[in-house]
């Protein structure tokens, strides 16, 4: 698989809303960009709270950088399809077996989740997978899992350099 760049894009704008917005929330364009032989897709456009990007980033970026899927993945499955691969499972011995089950894999799979909470966007999937940078989705649209590999480091240097920046203005 070939890897390109992941990155954000965040712009300040004025809220469409005629209520003004809480103190602690900061309206503009969320653009989640992946570049590879010199073509741009936006994998995420959206207008939203950009408050949502820091926080995200804020808990996750210790463990981006560290944490590789922990499951046996021979097939190379990208970390969307592995998370629902891994719902499909239907037989337990018992209730408590099957509690345990969910929560295991609720608890692999929460640290790689990125979702702009309140909006019909997908859940991305953002981590390492076999030991390069994915992020990956369930496109409703097009009926398909979507993979994109990238360069970890770079993507927490570049989110961190644009989160600083956002901060800034």
């Amino acid at each position: 698989m070939n890897c390109g760049k992941l990155y954000f894009h965040l712009e300040r704008k004025e809220s469409p809303y005629e209520e003004e917005l809480p103190p602690n929330e900061v309206w503009g364009i969320i653009q989640l960009c992946y570049e590879s032989d010199n073509k741009v897709e936006y994998i995420l456009d959206w207008q939203w709270d950009i408050i949502e990007i820091v926080e995200w980033f804020d808990e996750a970026k210790d463990l981006l950088a560290v944490k590789n899927i922990d499951v046996l993945n021979d097939e190379n499955k990208s970390i969307a399809e592995l998370e629902a691969l891994g719902y499909e499972r239907s037989f337990f011995f018992n209730e408590d077996e099957m509690f345990s089950y969910y929560d295991e894999l609720d608890k692999c799979f929460s640290c790689f989740k990125f979702h702009l909470r309140g909006t019909p966007t997908p859940m991305y999937y953002i981590g390492l997978n076999n030991g390069k940078g994915e992020i990956s989705y369930y496109s409703s649209e097009q009926e398909v899992y979507k993979r994109y590999c990238f360069n970890m480091e770079e993507f927490l240097n570049n989110t961190n350099q644009v989160l600083m920046d956002f901060r800034q203005t």
